[in-house]
């Protein structure tokens, strides 16, 4: 199976009149945790209950470890980590929590899940 790209064409946002086509992913839909759960259990010796309540805790738990400041590594898989923006301040004593602009949830994959990506076959459509 391949993944699916598209011809998409976008203009340059300093000359509008300017123009390139680039290709983009088509989004081959999603896959939850029961997906994910059943297919984990066909390759062990765990029940799809127990694969299910592991992830399902795994999910409770993740979030308590970020809002410490700390980061989840997943061996194999990678790391987890919550940044933040601000606006900025003349002096830092005027700096605050108030100033925080937004908080993302930063993903970091492991080499080892780069290097099972490494092999992706590509279909353009026409």
């Amino acid at each position: 199976m391949a993944v699916t790209l598209k011809k998409i064409q976008r203009k340059n946002p300093l000359n509008p009149a300017l123009s390139k086509w680039y290709l983009t992913q088509e989004s081959a839909g999603s896959v939850g945790l029961t997906e994910i759960a059943k297919e984990i259990e066909g390759r062990s010796a765990l029940s799809l209950g127990d694969v299910q309540s592991v992830l399902s805790n795994l999910m409770e738990v993740m979030p308590l470890f970020l809002k410490l400041g700390q980061s989840v590594k997943l061996e194999g898989f990678g790391i987890f980590r919550v940044t933040v923006s601000s606006d900025g301040t003349a002096t830092p004593d005027e700096l605050n929590a108030r100033h925080i602009k937004g908080v993302k949830l930063v993903f970091l994959p492991s080499v080892e899940l780069k290097r099972n990506l490494g092999d992706i076959a590509y279909e353009v459509m026409q």
